[in-house]
């Protein structure tokens, strides 16, 4: 349940797959609503949540991220721009299919420009690890140091492939 990064026509594109073991109504409530979105992305989340709809996510330590919502087909499909001064302007995409008793989740993130790939791997896989546990009913402080970890483990896996996972 690693990321993948891939490259398609100069666009870099970070994948995640998980099944989680809830429906897929509860996974779209979780990333679609505000008080959820605090509790396992650790962001203030305002939006319409309509097609053009704007989006702004904003974390304790001054981060903000702008967006706005290119397609919303609930409970299935989500996906929002991310703009931000250090890693441009890019593309996040929620699918989520009916699977046996729970629900296949598919994100991913577009980057037309490179940087910080394995901050977003890291950060994804452990807001993702997060989603499920917070869907599981637990509430834990977001573990940062996992970020790091994972940033780490990412790093090193794309020095080792020459920039590719």
């Amino acid at each position: 349940m690693e990321g993948i990064l891939k490259e398609l026509n100069g666009v870099r594109i970070i994948s995640f797959e998980r099944y989680l073991k809830h429906p897929v109504e509860k996974v779209w409530l979780a990333i679609t609503r505000p008080d959820r979105i605090a509790d396992w992305l650790t962001a203030q989340a305002e939006f319409e949540l309509i097609v053009g709809g704007r989006i702004v996510f904003r974390w304790k330590n001054g981060d903000i991220v702008n967006g706005e919502f290119l397609q919303i087909n609930p409970p299935y499909e989500l996906a929002f721009t991310w703009m931000e001064p250090v890693s441009g302007d890019s593309v996040v995409r929620w699918r989520l299919t009916e699977e046996d008793e729970g629900c296949r989740v598919h994100l991913t993130h577009t980057f037309n420009e490179a940087s910080m790939i394995s901050g977003f791997l890291a950060g994804w896989h452990v807001h993702l690890d997060v989603l499920d546990l917070i869907l599981q009913g637990r509430h834990i402080d977001f573990p940062w140091e996992r970020v790091k970890e994972f940033r780490n483990y990412y790093d090193s896996k794309m020095r080792l492939k020459g920039g590719a996972l």
